[in-house]
């Protein structure tokens, strides 16, 4: 029967599929470093144990950003690459306390992950990436020996995969306040949509920035974008996307770059890059650090989320409109 450790590996592997892994920023194409290894050779490379070293404590660092980031589905797959990482270091002693005790070592090695698991949600993200290492390690190995110490090898009814992919959810329970809507305050939400897309091409209209606009409309017209990329649409944008024979709706934060320097980013939230180094150290900063090599970036959908800034959904005819208005005055 296979533990939970022989799970997690097997996940990652199979996800990867053999390809080069971008632990920067999880995506190749947006990452300066030019050669990545696959997750296996990374896998062998990376150092959390007691002789950590910078490179791996990082890469730590950055794996722990992405797994806080973008959508469920990335933040799972992240947070699953971030137990696994980990699990080299439990190995030996849980089969040590497995003979010692006469216990199931796979019941230990799922008590550990689950004592990981439970610092990772517990802490949250406001604590330096050091200390949430050391808690995760700390909480893996009390939550074996608080198992084999309780007298009672029992094994758990529920699977190590149901397990995991319950506890990835778990920070979405929450009802975050962008999902509270004043329905009273709407009156006709296709208007609504045409006026939010026509001020956004009215304000890249003034900033100079409408030519930039019209590359990427022209992209996703031509259809280039994939379809992946592509945000989900309302029943009612539906009908104007068959009009268009496509979905051409995109993100505001589509027109802007994915990342930013760590220094840029302490301006934007007005501190010095000595202060927001500061923070970091202390983990009260207010976003999230990828690390690049020995350079930091931070994501600009981040710094809208920090700055309340909405990612709104618009469609190129809108933002075209817009912009023609004000090309006209």
């Amino acid at each position: 029967m296979k533990d939970i450790f022989t799970i997690l590996t097997e996940r990652v592997l199979r996800d990867s599929n053999g390809e080069p892994i971008c632990a920067h920023v999880g995506d190749i194409q947006s990452c300066t470093v030019k050669n990545h290894p696959t997750y296996q050779a990374l896998r062998k490379k990376v150092r959390l144990g007691r002789s950590k070293s910078t490179a791996s404590m990082r890469l730590w660092e950055s794996v722990g950003t992405l797994a806080r980031e973008g959508d469920q589905q990335e933040r799972e797959k992240w947070l699953i690459i971030l137990l696994d990482l980990l699990t080299p270091y439990f190995g030996g002693w849980s089969q040590e306390l497995a003979r010692k005790w006469h216990y199931e070592v796979s019941d230990i090695r799922s008590a550990m992950v689950e004592g990981a698991l439970s610092a990772w949600f517990y802490k949250g993200s406001g604590i330096p990436s050091k200390e949430l290492l050391d808690t995760m390690m700390t909480r893996a190995f009390a939550s074996g020996r608080g198992l084999v110490e309780a007298g009672s090898a029992e094994t758990c009814a529920v699977s190590e995969g149901d397990a995991i992919s319950d506890a990835t959810h778990e920070e979405d329970f929450e009802l975050q306040a962008s999902s509270i809507i004043d329905a009273s305050a709407v009156r006709d939400p296709d208007a609504n949509e045409r006026i939010r897309g026509e001020r956004t091409g009215s304000l890249l209209q003034r900033m100079g920035a409408m030519n930039h606009a019209k590359i990427l409309h022209d992209k996703i017209r031509s259809g280039c974008r994939s379809e992946a990329d592509a945000p989900v649409i309302t029943p009612a944008q539906v009908g104007r996307s068959w009009v268009d024979g496509k979905n051409l709706y995109y993100r505001l934060s589509d027109l802007l770059p994915q990342y930013v320097s760590f220094g840029e980013a302490a301006n934007i939230v007005g501190l010095s890059e000595s202060q927001a180094s500061k923070m970091a150290r202390k983990g009260t900063l207010p976003f999230r650090v990828f690390w690049i090599g020995n350079s930091r970036v931070v994501s600009v959908k981040s710094l809208m989320h920090i700055l309340d800034i909405q990612d709104s959904l618009v469609h190129p005819d809108d933002v075209e409109n817009g912009a023609s208005h004000v090309a006209r005055e």
